[in-house]
């Protein structure tokens, strides 16, 4: 049985900055279920275990990320317009999942497959429909050739890591790095670098 609409939204609200922080195997079921002013048999009910939260915490985070980049899939743009459009997508989403992009993180230095199989099972179609797309506008020739595996993995770490290392970013070079300010900064530069890999020109773009 689903847990209400506003407890689960607080179940996994306190659920992913208990994982962000602490990690899997320190986070405490016991924890999160007092910070969501539940018991905790009342989260095991709803969840079944901590397995189980953590894998809605994943999907619902995936469920946002489908979310987001559907509104921007589905104004047809082409080219580097779309390519700039779904970049700022990403800002958007990370910007507003910043424990999740922490959990990312942890995940990709512990390795425990808890998230690889989440992400296999939630993400790779998002993956699969941006190299088609990719693809597809560099045989139109909207957009210069490039590998379009990589050039996710470009975008994606850029993004990943501006967010989740933002704090160790504040103490390296004394900003504000989730300051709206500092966040058009990063976003203009990434996405100047990438319109000069990738833009044919206006010759040819429209």
């Amino acid at each position: 049985m689903a847990a209400p609409a506003t407890s689960r939204a607080r179940i996994l609200a306190v659920a992913r900055g208990e994982f962000a922080q602490r990690g899997f195997t320190a986070a405490r079921l016991q924890d999160i279920a007092e910070r969501a002013a539940l018991t905790h048999p009342t989260l095991l009910y709803h969840f079944g275990s901590k397995e189980g939260l953590y894998s809605a915490v994943i999907e619902d985070a995936a469920g946002d990320w489908a979310a987001t980049t559907s509104r921007v899939r589905s104004t047809g743009l082409q080219g580097f317009d779309q390519v700039e459009a779904l970049l700022d997508a990403g800002f958007e989403f990370f910007a507003d999942h910043l424990d999740f992009a922490v959990i990312v993180r942890r995940e990709a230095i512990e390795g425990a497959d808890r998230l690889e199989q989440a992400i296999a099972a939630h993400m790779r179609p998002f993956l699969d429909d941006a190299v088609a797309f990719l693809a597809r506008e560099v045989e139109a020739g909207r957009l210069r050739p490039h590998e379009p595996v990589e050039l996710m993995q470009v975008c994606y770490s850029a993004l990943l890591t501006y967010f989740s290392d933002a704090r160790f970013r504040a103490r390296l070079l004394g900003d504000e790095p989730l300051s709206a300010a500092a966040r058009t900064r990063f976003r203009n530069a990434l996405t100047a670098m990438l319109r000069a890999a990738l833009d044919p020109g206006p010759s040819q773009n429209r």
